[in-house]
């Protein structure tokens, strides 16, 4: 089997763009019904011991793994049986969590594991039909993005912490393998002690890649042998083959002859009658005269073999190599007969033996846009053991510019970390016109690898900051401007950058209006915000149901009508709020921001009182001006809150 993997996902990968794998396989189209599989594996366990155990009433396998594991009654599993051979490799439904460290899984004990350790993994199953050229190819993108699918919704979050953000990335292996017809093909069968027959394959040495297990049932097809006669001569019984090599045929068994040219009565099925001998053959058929014509009988020496049985065993014989044990009674030596086993009614067969380590792959709440796609692209966005150059907070903010911000806007920038010594935090600069008044750094938050970080000014002053040079609560309010970067605190004090720098400058632009801001999840992960300052407007839509009541009062013999009794009643209304929001006059790099945010799946509106709620961009299609309108052109937005209110 030559089986690879010619293209594979990159270390770093955008959750939202493509995650390409291709493989190839030499026996594509040498093995029936062949399909390429490929399981994406995460959320591994390592398991250290196995048992047996009940669960209502049935005896299935505990496993017990090194630590606590993450997964839940009901799901499903793969397990990599590498370290023994493969023999129980395969998908489980966890029945039971006995403890934090154990699952039951519905594996019924025939022989337990004797390697440890192994291990067992969530995972996403593709099936892929090879192409003409016999390639596999997938794009896991689709799929795999539902692991990195984090929003701000639903969350309780402080607007000046940071915090982490475990689903913005998703580390992943590759098990992979194929699904066919699983053929063995025999040499012959021997006898084994205690009487039963066997079945064996020199050319095989290993048990690798044998989906056949101890305990399971198979199907033994015998191919025909065939029997060259070099001549017909009669007996009181009919006539009678002859030949210098000897057969394995017995009394009664079905044979057909073949060959005859001149006499071709005797061509087609009969049987073997006695007398019989390992060179001669008699059949019940009408003698039409004797022949010198050789020809062939094609018959199966033993067919009590073909037949269903039950594995006992499997092992490789230095002699014999691979032999499958069976149940079935020996019916005695034979010439060699060759053949099949098969599992019965063309069962598909599973092989899972080629992975890629765990790990291997990690993919990120991200999108990279096409024309700037390629597969290592993500990297950059991931700080690494390197110097900065190269190592970027996430987010599409640029070093190259400075943008507007409010006092009050919230946001909060990401940062993916290769390892949690080499970064801890960010730092901020706040600068008074180009001077600087001070410095503080936000740690990160313990042990975390991917985390959250505020933007705004007013968010900054809430968080767990640590002054490095001056008081930020003294100089907060002169602040004009400010710039952010990844740092790593080189024994305790000292802070090496090791990302890229964002700048933020204070809007200055006096606003009559009351300041909303529209926040939105970057196409990197981060939530980044721009103020909307100039005039905005609210609006209500209102649903109403009413129905009509009966008129009147009944009040024991009389009838009257009342003040409040009116006819239509409303019995259920529903309102939703939606605004108009000018941006004001953009920068032409600010063009960048507009467009991310119109792709964005995940929006927000911050009212002037500084509360996020969901919204919707009700616009589906705005021009973006360019060059010479440089601050010549603001941008409306039709806003749509995602929340409905409801009276009844």
């Amino acid at each position: 089997m030559g089986y690879s993997a010619i293209t594979l996902p990159n270390q770093y990968m955008a959750g939202y763009s493509a995650v390409p794998l291709k493989l190839y396989d030499t026996q594509y189209n040498t093995l029936s019904q062949y399909k390429y599989i490929v399981n994406a594996i995460y959320d591994t366990a390592s398991v250290t011991s196995a048992s047996t155990a009940s669960y209502n009433g049935q005896v299935y396998t505990l496993l017990t793994t090194s630590t606590s594991h993450q997964f839940n009654v009901g799901d499903s599993i793969i397990l990599d049986d590498t370290p023994n051979n493969n023999l129980q490799t395969g998908y489980y439904n966890i029945l039971s969590i006995p403890a934090p460290n154990q699952l039951i899984i519905n594996l019924f004990p025939g022989i337990l594991f004797v390697n440890f350790p192994f291990k067992i993994s969530k995972f996403f199953k593709w099936k892929l039909t090879p192409d003409l050229q016999g390639y596999g190819k997938l794009d896991m993108s689709n799929v795999m993005k539902d692991l990195v699918t984090q929003n701000l919704t639903g969350q309780s979050i402080n607007y000046g912490l940071t915090y982490d953000g475990p689903d913005t990335k998703k580390c992943f292996g590759l098990l992979c393998g194929s699904e066919s017809q699983y053929v063995f093909e025999f040499e012959d069968n021997i006898f084994i002690t205690g009487g039963t027959v066997g079945f064996y394959n020199s050319s095989i040495t290993s048990l690798s890649g044998i989906p056949f297990q101890v305990g399971q049932v198979i199907q033994i097809q015998q191919n025909p042998v065939a029997w060259p006669y070099t001549g017909i001569t009669s007996t009181t019984n009919g006539p009678r083959y002859s030949s210098n090599q000897i057969h394995s045929f017995l009394p009664g068994q079905q044979i057909q002859v073949q060959g005859q040219t001149t006499l071709t009565s005797y061509n087609g099925f009969t049987s073997v009658f006695n007398p019989v001998s390992t060179n001669f053959l008699t059949t019940p058929q009408t003698f039409v005269g004797a022949s010198t014509t050789p020809g062939y009988i094609f018959g199966i020496p033993r067919p009590s073999y073909n037949t269903t049985a039950t594995i006992t065993g499997i092992y490789i014989d230095p002699t014999f190599g691979l032999v499958i044990q069976t149940n079935i009674a020996f019916a005695g030596s034979s010439v060699a007969i060759t053949g099949q086993i098969t599992y019965p009614s063309n069962q598909l067969t599973q092989i899972l033996t080629q992975y890629v380590d765990y790990d291997a792959f990690c993919i990120f709440n991200a999108h990279v846009n096409r024309p700037d796609y390629t597969i290592s692209f993500f990297d950059k966005y991931v700080v690494q053991t390197r110097s900065f150059s190269g190592n970027n907070i996430s987010t599409i903010l640029t070093q190259s510019n400075c943008y507007r911000i409010e006092p009050n806007t919230i946001g909060f920038l990401l940062t993916h970390a290769e390892s949690q010594t080499y970064i801890d935090g960010l730092l901020y600069n706040f600068y008074s016109n180009n001077t600087l008044l001070g410095v503080l750094r936000i740690p990160k938050p313990v042990a975390s690898l991917d985390w959250y970080s505020p933007i705004g000014l007013e968010q900054i002053g809430l968080s767990s900051y640590v002054n490095i040079g001056g008081t930020f609560s003294s100089y907060s309010g002169n602040v004009t401007n400010y710039t952010v970067y990844g740092y790593d605190a080189t024994g305790g004090s000292t802070q090496v950058q090791r990302t890229n720098e964002i700048c933020f400058k204070l809007n200055q632009d006096c606003s009559m209006y009351e300041v909303y801001h529209l926040m939105w999840k970057d196409k990197y992960g981060s939530f980044i915000s721009y103020p909307f300052i100039y005039m905005s407007r609210d609006f209500i839509e209102s649903d109403k149901k009413t129905y009509y009541q009966q008129e009147g009062t009944w009040e024991y013999d009389t009838f009257s009508y009342d003040d409040y009794g009116v006819g239509e009643k409303t019995f259920y209304q529903r309102s939703r709020e939606s605004l108009t929001l000018n941006s004001g006059w953009l920068y032409e790099f600010e063009r960048e921001l507009i467009k991310d945010l119109m792709q964005s799946p995940s929006v927000y509106i911050q009212t002037p009182d500084n509360r996020l709620f969901n919204c919707h961009l009700e616009e589906s299609k705005v021009e973006l001006f360019k060059n010479i309108n440089e601050q010549l052109f603001s941008y409306t937005f039709n806003v749509r809150t995602s929340n409905n209110e409801f009276r009844f």
